[in-house]
């Protein structure tokens, strides 16, 4: 199967550590995703190798940008995967986004990785979901799903954001719930 990509509406910042820009949060969670899929996190089958090279990434994008940390800790918990990030120093698109991060501006996680063992379940609307109970984690990404996009305008106005790319980024996302000036799908395929 090929890569699948999901980002987790349970996904959730723990804890910062400002002095060492380590974030502690939750990457995934065995709550069905918004469209109905469930990845088992006790079904992840390569956790020392995926340690061996722990890339951290922006939304997925193994392309334009570099990645913006590592994970120096990964806990298989049975409701929950929770991996502590290390941002990379001296880099600014990595180090915007720990601020980001670290003012609660950005909470959202997601996890890049290959079904193993998956089966399709019926969903109540007609549809199937897919349920995976074995998975290979090839990356997880800090993701732009905020809870309020105008937050985003608010980091920007505020000069939190020093990195030119990731401001042109996030000046693409207006303060527009998507309704009169942006679709999410127009976003996201300048995003991926």
């Amino acid at each position: 199967m090929s890569p699948s990509i999901r980002a987790d509406p349970g996904a959730r910042t723990l804890s910062v550590s400002a002095s060492q820009m380590r974030v502690r949060s939750v990457i995934t969670s065995i709550e069905p995703d918004r469209a109905g899929d469930v990845v088992v996190p006790t079904g992840l089958r390569n956790r020392d190798e995926y340690l061996m090279n722990p890339v951290v990434l922006w939304a997925h994008d193994r392309v334009r940008v570099p990645p913006i940390g590592s994970c120096e800790w990964l806990d298989v918990q049975p409701r929950r995967v929770v991996a502590e990030t290390r941002f990379a120093e001296g880099v600014p698109f990595a180090e915007d986004l720990f601020r980001l991060h670290e003012q609660g501006v950005l909470r959202g996680w997601s996890i890049g990785f290959v079904p193993r063992v998956a089966r399709r379940v019926p969903r109540a609307d007609g549809r199937a979901a897919l349920h995976v109970s074995e998975w290979e984690l090839l990356e997880y990404s800090a993701v732009p799903i905020p809870e309020h996009p105008g937050a985003l305008t608010v980091a920007l106005q505020k000069g939190a954001v020093r990195d030119a790319t990731l401001r042109e980024l996030l000046l693409r996302i207006p303060d527009d719930r998507g309704g009169r000036f942006w679709r999410a799908a127009d976003v996201m395929s300048e995003l991926f």
